[in-house]
Parts: C-alpha cells; sequence; structure tokens
C-alpha cells in the first residue's frame, strides 16, 4: 500500500478525485491540506499560513504536511493516506515526501487559456466552493495565476516522472480512469 499524493492547482479537482478513492480504497484517509492550513491560520497566525496567499503556504505548510503524515504512519500500522491540496508544487513534492512509498498525482487545466480556466471553473462550481461567490473579474485574475502555476507544474511532472492529468475536458471519465487505475493497482499500493 502507498500513499496517494494529490496536488495541482486550484479547482483542477483534487477534493473530486480524493473523494471517489476514499469510497474505493480501503484503510485510507484523507489528508487536506486546505483543512491543515485554515488550523494553522486559525489558531497560529503569526506563521503566516493562511487561505489569503499566505507567505508560508507552499514553503512551511508542505513541510508541516510532510512530518505530519510520517508521524502519522509511525503511530498507526497498516494505515494509508490520500494527501490532496494545491500547496505542494512538484519540487516540493520531490523534496519531502517519501516518493517510495507514495503515487504522486497532479491535477491541472492543461494548456487552457486564463480565460477558458475561468469557464471551465465556472462549468464545475458549487456553492461549496471558494470561487462561487467570487466575481469573474476576481476569478479571471486568479485563473492568470493558475495558469502560470499549471505551466511551471506541467514541465517539472515532466522532469520528474509524477502523473499529470489535465482535467480541462472530460472531467468525471478521467477522475473515474484514475479512480480505476489505482483501484486494480491497489496491491501494488
Amino acid at each position: 500500500m502507498k500513499d496517494i499524493l494529490i496536488f495541482g492547482v486550484p479547482r483542477a479537482g483534487k477534493t473530486t478525485l480524493s473523494k471517489l478513492l476514499i469510497r474505493e480504497l480501503e484503510n485510507y484517509h484523507i489528508f487536506s491540506i486546505d483543512a491543515i492550513r485554515n488550523g494553522f491560520g486559525d489558531i497560529f497566525p503569526k506563521l503566516e499560513i493562511n487561505d489569503r496567499e499566505g507567505k508560508n503556504n507552499q514553503v512551511t505548510l508542505p513541510k508541516y504536511v510532510a512530518r505530519l503524515l510520517y508521524w502519522q504512519h509511525k503511530e498507526i500500522e497498516n494505515q494509508r493516506y490520500i494527501v490532496e491540496g494545491c500547496q505542494v508544487l512538484p519540487d516540493k513534492a520531490k523534496e519531502i515526501f517519501d516518493l517510495e512509498n507514495s503515487i504522486v498525482i497532479y491535477l491541472g487545466h492543461g494548456t487552457l487559456s486564463p480565460e477558458e480556466i475561468l469557464k471551465n471553473i465556472r462549468k464545475h462550481d458549487s456553492s461549496e466552493e471558494y470561487s462561487y461567490t467570487r466575481s469573474d473579474e476576481a476569478m479571471l485574475n486568479q485563473s492568470r495565476k493558475y495558469y502560470e502555476k499549471d505551466k511551471e507544474i506541467r514541465e517539472k511532472c515532466k522532469e520528474y516522472g509524477f502523473l499529470y492529468v489535465d482535467t480541462s475536458t472530460n472531467r468525471k471519465e478521467k477522475l473515474h480512469e484514475l479512480v480505476k487505475y489505482l483501484k486494480e493497482s491497489e496491491s501494488a499500493l
């Protein structure tokens, strides 16, 4: 059994994939990096880890998550985790996670333009998403950042051999294919 690390840009389907996987795989629990981030933001605001692009979201937070995962494995045997969030870039994943005992998957928007990313976000929007209440103008500004970050992630995934899945088209089918692949590979996990 291996941990499943699901990273990538916001609004690419990471949480959806995690929820699909948790229904299909036994002995797995979800580590939501967003939930951990929000806890740090509430309890330790001086750490500058928060939901407003905190200074340490992509530097310190992934290290905390990796250490937490390490200690969970020491405390509970035969337990595996699905770790999901947008804060871990490929360089950091390669540096801090136990890649021999993990499968790394990055989800992204492929080669969509920022305007197309916004359209896709709206297509998959629900009242539970942070983007739901934001204006199109605000989300277009975010989509420009997602575009640049996704480009960097795609390049690094090629370099490191991490799986990158473009969820900009046929998202539902691609996520179900990933679940099927991981479930069939469960003996290897």
